[in-house]
């Protein structure tokens, strides 16, 4: 498929991303090419909030301003604790709500004092649909550049009602005309932003990133679970909601037991369908081969499973997904859970169509009857992992910015900056 006119992309042939990355330059705080970057967030739980620190860490490191407004609502433990061990970033809490209400207009005054009082500022950039859209309307009056990273679009949920969707339409498109920059972290989310009509010059195709694994050891790990040595290990991680779709997965895993015996499913994570997706599982006469967990971090756990397992109905670029890929398992995915940069089908994984339990019990399946297989996969999706770097996804969205807010940079400033992100990845292109 060919690359949309305007789109800022960068393809790059897979031996060039065989060679180690160049070391980036690490900006000093006299450097006159420094940003100062305020960052919003809403749904500061789960990758989004990983996300954003991840970038404001990276930010830190090469020597730019940066200050976080987040929410006092979404948020979780993993984000708690990282937010404060992070030095040199200045942080605002906010009650925030996530549908639009009446409260956004206090919300949009105190980050407009917060403009005022701690500026000035060359960037102001939102994460997710209420920090995009409270970036963009606080931003209105300044001179400042807005950017909108999408981690999820949300019009492409196939849940929403219509008159919601026409709602949240309607307010994308009047805040796109204020959007310097609206940042894809997927190809398909790339392409259903500019299928939406919010502007294809404006769309950035910027992957998320992890660092290199570091698991614990597989038997004190599966010992901490209670698994046997020889179980074929499903497992999930993420919250407990209708969009991640767990329910198709425990209904999924009932077939994968009655074809393999050895299977045990494990969900890690909570949310509203905890009880639910327990109660199914008792019904489905499962109960003892699947355990639920509770929230952990992805990486305390990972190193027991054999297979990662996928079933939503909408994600961005799952971190959990690409911290799967990098522990070396397979992973079993739905076509719309933003993994088509990540999984080729057959090769480092399976990608089935999405709400299709017998598709996905299919997949499991064939993956829990042949070891060598597994083991293949595995180490396909290894490989593929580590092209998706927190450097890479940092550099590039400083790339960004600069190309924004400071338009006559230097020929070969612009160069120097381009050395990292032009041997990052290769993703299909978007059409």
């Amino acid at each position: 498929m060919p690359i949309a006119p305007n789109m800022t992309f960068f393809p790059v042939p897979l031996e060039a991303t065989r060679q180690p990355l160049p070391q980036p330059h690490w900006h000093t705080a006299a450097d006159p090419t420094n940003l100062r970057i305020l960052l919003i967030v809403e749904s500061a739980a789960g990758g989004t909030g990983r996300h954003v620190l991840d970038l404001a860490e990276g930010l830190i490191r090469r020597g730019c301003d940066v200050h976080l407004i987040y929410s006092t609502g979404r948020t979780d433990r993993l984000f708690t604790d990282r937010l404060t061990s992070i030095s040199g970033m200045r942080h605002l809490a906010l009650k925030l709500r996530a549908p639009p209400n009446p409260g956004d207009i206090g919300a949009c005054m105190a980050i407009r004092r917060y403009l005022r009082d701690f500026g000035p500022f060359d960037i102001i950039h939102g994460h997710s649909s209420k920090g995009g859209a409270l970036a963009r309307l606080a931003a209105l009056g300044t001179s400042l550049r807005p950017f909108y990273t999408l981690h999820g679009l949300i019009l492409v949920d196939p849940l929403m009602p219509r008159w919601r969707w026409l709602f949240y339409l309607g307010i994308e498109l009047l805040l796109s005309w204020r959007t310097s920059r609206i940042i894809a972290v997927s190809p398909e989310e790339a392409r259903a932003a500019i299928r939406l009509k919010l502007g294809r010059s404006r769309v950035t195709l910027i992957p998320n990133g992890v660092g290199p694994a570091q698991l614990p050891p597989r038997d004190e790990t599966r010992a901490a679970l209670q698994l046997a040595p020889d179980d074929i290990v499903i497992g999930f991680v993420g919250r407990m909601v209708s969009q991640k779709a767990p329910e198709i997965l425990v209904e999924a895993f009932a077939s994968t037991l009655a074809a393999v015996p050895r299977a045990r499913l494990v969900m890690v994570g909570s949310g509203p369908l905890t009880n639910s997706l327990n109660q199914l599982a008792q019904r489905l006469g499962i109960l003892t081969r699947v355990s639920f967990v509770g929230e952990r971090d992805a990486r305390t756990v990972l190193a027991a499973f054999d297979v990662f397992a996928m079933p939503s109905r909408k994600e961005g670029l799952p971190y959990v997904v690409l911290e799967a890929m990098a522990a070396g398992l397979p992973v079993v995915a739905t076509a719309s859970a933003g993994i088509e940069s990540l999984l080729d089908d057959g090769i480092s994984g399976r990608v089935v169509t999405t709400d299709n339990v017998a598709a996905f019990a299919a997949a499991l399946i064939q993956l829990a009857r042949d070891p060598s297989l597994l083991a293949r996969m595995g180490d396909s999706a290894r490989r593929h992992s580590q092209l998706f770097t927190i450097d890479a996804m940092v550099e590039r969205t400083l790339q960004a910015y600069r190309q924004v807010a400071r338009p006559n940079l230097r020929a070969d400033e612009r160069h120097r900056i381009s050395s990292v992100t032009d041997r990052v990845m290769e993703v299909r292109p978007i059409s």
